[in-house]
């Protein structure tokens, strides 16, 4: 297999589904060695299998509660004491609870920032210190969302906005070092992160769709729900660039905008 990827290693969060597990798999299938975090023990395995099968090596899969406090930065300084280059984070991981900030339970929101946004910020300072360590290049990608650029979300567009800005702050203390940072923004993508919703949410997100005449089951439903393979794929591009590029913000989103 000749690759980039090969031998060296990286921590996916979130890797049980969506992005995190097609994540995963592109660079896992292209030679990389994996750490996959998420809930499920049962579903990191089946992300696992998935790299194996696609000739990759095997995974070393993390079953992690994200909103425990220093979970992920712990998980990150192992992987650096184990693996001799550790080439990337992908900071994927999240939760979305939409409801209206000032409506919402705290203990929901408290649970969204630490996973949005708190585990990140520790992941990276982590990874960072295991990269200057190593002395080899590595990069920060951070997975954000259109909700950081609007207002129509609660606390998650909240999260989401410090998610983009985290970016915008490591790029600047990390310029001197070999590791770039790059945030990438999705925006309307076939994954599971409406599992969190309230049933409230889940009306008004129905209510929304139905005004935009838009059928989920329809013939166009691609050209306003994306196909979340082309986010793997982004990430697989930007690790892919020369270490003296700094891909700051990529936004990727389907043909037609469909506001909800």
């Amino acid at each position: 297999m000749n690759s980039i990827f090969r031998g060296r290693s990286g921590v996916v969060t979130g890797a049980s589904s969506g992005f995190g597990r097609l994540i995963a798999q592109t660079l896992g299938s292209a030679g990389m060695e994996l750490w996959l975090v998420g809930r499920s023990a049962a579903e990191l395995e089946i992300t696992a299998e998935g790299i194996m099968a696609a000739g990759g090596p095997k995974a070393v899969c993390v079953p992690m509660d994200l909103s425990e406090r220093g979970a992920l930065g712990a998980l990150v300084s192992d992987v650096g004491e184990r693996h001799a280059n550790m080439f990337a984070l992908i900071n994927n991981a999240g939760v979305m609870y939409p409801e209206p900030t000032i409506e919402a339970d705290p203990e929901r929101s408290y649970e969204m920032f630490m996973i949005n946004v708190l585990a990140p910020m520790e992941g990276c300072r982590a990874a960072v210190q295991v990269m200057r360590r190593q002395g080899s290049p590595g990069h920060l990608i951070n997975i954000s969302s259109l909700a950081g650029r609007n207002d129509r979300y609660g606390a998650y567009s909240v999260s989401k906005a410090a998610v983009n800005q985290l970016g915008k702050v490591l790029r600047k203390e990390l310029e001197q070092d070999d590791i770039r940072v790059t945030t990438i923004i999705p925006g309307g993508f076939t994954t599971q992160l409406a599992r969190g919703f309230s049933e409230e949410s889940m009306a008004r997100f129905a209510t929304a769709a139905a005004a935009a005449e838009f059928d989920p089951e329809g013939a166009d439903a691609q050209r306003f729900l994306g196909d979340p393979q082309h986010v793997a794929d982004m990430v697989r591009y930007v690790l892919e660039q020369p270490i003296d590029l700094n891909l700051e913000e990529i936004t990727i989103r389907p043909a037609v905008s469909l506001d909800l």
